[in-house]
């Protein structure tokens, strides 16, 4: 099994009706352009989401017209060249399949097998559940295993479709579930794909790397053998990718950002994002302490296109002089950020992660099944509830005198009467019914927020205080909530007054704030909502891991640690907004004379990968590193 690093991902979904197919693909050529650009692994196509199977297939369908055997000859020549390969299959879709058995697809609650936009991909969709098409795929995956020395099997599109077609319903009954009930529907086509899925593992062993791409990371975290975050930033958003790597990263020891070289998304035959772009999210990938994976689409008559792997090269060249500081590094963490058992990172963590990326804290995203003993500060955040098993270990962190952040609902038992500990010295008053509330703080002197009543915009609870509680803003009703009422449309919602509540309140070592502040920061991105979490956050953790002098929020700056020392990263670019686009065209600048302090003391830095020397300066519990001009990104490495 070859060593999953600097990888490529590559699509090769091929209409029906290209004449001159694979003409001009050459096995040799391929191989060597992956090389010449210093790749080292590639995700590469036996079936696409087309159907169509690029080697000679006895089970399914070639591609009609293919000569030899693609998928073979690419395999041989990248082993030969040292290239790891993972054979892609696309199990969630097969078009051709789907539409010569329409019986094999999912049939959705009205009664269709196609629906939505049926130009693009997931317009219909396969059942694992029906004989014949889990036949058949089962079939697939055991031929490529069995014809083919593979380093690993890429299966993709496994998204949970409810099925309501015959063989489903028919197999709820025998269970005991009710086919009526759209929830029973959903556990039951997820309870298949998971037995897809342990099938599969079966096949494969461990001695061969498997991913089950739109499975949830957790919930297949003893079948996958790593975790590729699937993520485009022009299409996923930026804010994408920050809360999945501090999920994914404790969930797997390796962990890939596959990213791509597309302006809008895959398939962008004529898409190519700027190489300051493509430099920005492998600067992501290496500041969280993941591995790289550059996604891209071959040609389907030609061979892989010179002008992007003339930039991957460049890349890849660069991040090969990392390695020996990159290559089983660990992100380093103050803070553990809660999630539930779904691990669905929604708005709220997108928000979170945003807003810790600018006040420079360094976190990791956990559920209750992991260790959270080594935080110092945990976070309940915007709708995290916290269960019986949650309930113990939080008692046991306050009990070692560490601190907790709640916000929304955070911290109330599932039922949501109430918080879940007692430690939380507020009184419930109930969720909050009003859709336009305000705060404003109790004292005038809080740095960025000052006197005004701020909007909540995104309401949790109500709280009142009690004798063990220190209110730090007020909760200020408005004159109505936005609603019609027959006659006017009520739009204008201006504060009018303070009601006993507390918008937010210390009890303790546990500071909550009452409405969904993280949601509310991804949508909104109001500065007074970051502040309130920061002043929160400058009592719980005094002595973060880092602390910054002349740094603009734009920038990240973390921490990773290999061995007997750490590595700081500082990374300037971001993205800019173009009409719909967020578009890095250059590198941002950070001027010569910003300081980073890294909690620890070290007895010499240098600037990598060339080793060259930085002056550090240790001033108590802290080492001071001033920051030479850093343009686009620098790593610096403190040696213990």
């Amino acid at each position: 099994m070859k060593l999953m690093k600097r990888a490529i991902h590559l699509d090769f979904h091929t209409m029906p009706g290209i004449y001159n197919f694979n003409d001009r693909w050459d096995p040799e050529e391929f191989a060597r352009i992956l090389k010449n650009a210093k790749v080292k692994y590639i995700n590469a196509f036996a079936k696409c989401n087309l159907g169509f199977a690029y080697y000679p297939t006895k089970i399914g369908i070639p591609y009609p017209g293919m000569k030899g055997d693609m998928f073979g000859d690419l395999l041989r020549e990248c082993h030969k060249n040292d290239i790891g390969v993972s054979a892609y299959v696309n199990v969630g879709l097969d078009h051709e399949h789907a539409r010569l058995h329409r019986d094999w697809c999912v049939l959705n609650k009205d009664g269709q097998v196609i629906y939505g936009d049926r130009t693009a991909n997931f317009f219909r969709n396969m059942c694992y559940n029906h004989p014949g098409y889990r036949n058949y795929i089962m079939g697939i995956i055991k031929e490529i295993l069995n014809n083919y020395d593979i380093d690993g099997l890429f299966l993709d599109c496994m998204g949970v479709w409810p099925c309501y077609g015959n063989e489903c319903l028919e197999d709820m009954v025998k269970q005991g579930l009710d086919p009526l009930n759209d929830d029973h529907v959903r556990a039951h086509s997820e309870e298949v794909l998971m037995q897809f899925s342990r099938d599969v593992k079966k096949l494969v062993g461990n001695e061969k790397y498997l991913y089950l791409n739109g499975m949830p990371y957790y919930k297949v975290k003893d079948l996958d053998t790593h975790i590729e975050i699937e993520c485009l930033p022009s299409a996923w958003s930026y804010d994408y990718f920050g809360a999945q790597a501090a999920y994914a990263r404790n969930i797997q020891k390796k962990v890939l950002y596959m990213t791509g070289r597309f302006q809008k998304s895959w398939g962008d035959f004529g898409g190519l994002k700027s190489k300051a772009s493509l430099e920005n999210d492998i600067w992501d990938a290496l500041s969280n302490a993941l591995d790289v994976s550059i996604g891209d689409h071959m040609h389907p008559a030609e061979n892989l296109e010179p002008e992007v792997y003339k930039i991957v090269g460049e890349i890849y060249s660069d991040i090969e002089k990392y390695e020996p500081w990159t290559e089983d590094a660990k992100y380093v963490a103050d803070i553990g950020v809660l999630t539930d058992s779904t691990g669905f990172l929604g708005d709220t963590y997108k928000g979170l992660a945003r807003m810790f990326g600018e006040l420079k804290y360094s976190f990791d995203i956990l559920n209750e099944d992991m260790d959270l003993s080594k935080y110092k500060v945990l976070v309940l955040p915007d709708s995290m509830k916290v269960t019986p098993k949650l309930k113990e270990k939080l008692e046991k962190h306050l009990l070692e005198n560490k601190g907790i952040l709640s916000t929304g609902e955070g911290g109330l038992n599932p039922e949501k009467t109430g918080f879940a500990l007692e430690q939380w010295k507020f009184k419930f008053d109930g969720l909050d019914t009003s859709n336009s509330s305000y705060f404003k703080m109790v004292k005038e002197d809080y740095e960025n927020i000052g006197n005004m009543r701020w909007a909540m915009y995104y309401h949790g609870i109500l709280i009142s205080p009690t004798e063990d509680t220190e209110v730090i803003a007020e909760y200020i009703k408005p004159y109505f909530n936005r609603h019609w009422d027959g006659f006017h449309g009520y739009y204008y919602t201006p504060p009018e007054k303070k009601t006993g509540h507390a918008a937010v309140a210390r009890s303790g070592n546990i500071y909550h704030i009452c409405f969904k502040v993280f949601e509310a920061y991804y949508n909104v991105a109001m500065l007074s909502h970051k502040a309130i979490v920061e002043y929160c956050m400058k009592k719980l953790l005094p002595k973060p891991m880092i602390k910054c002098e002349g740094i603009p929020s734009t920038a990240r700056i973390t921490l990773t640690e290999k061995e007997k020392a750490v590595q700081l990263h500082v990374k300037a670019t971001f993205p800019e907004v173009r009409g719909k686009m967020d578009i890095i065209e250059e590198h941002q600048i950070i001027p010569a004379g910003a300081k980073v302090s890294v909690r620890g003391n070290y007895k010499k830095a240098y600037i990598a990968p060339n080793r060259v020397p930085i002056d550090i300066v240790c001033n108590n519990d802290y080492t001071d590193v001033v920051l030479p001009e850093v343009k686009g990104y620098m790593m610096i490495v403190l040696e213990k």
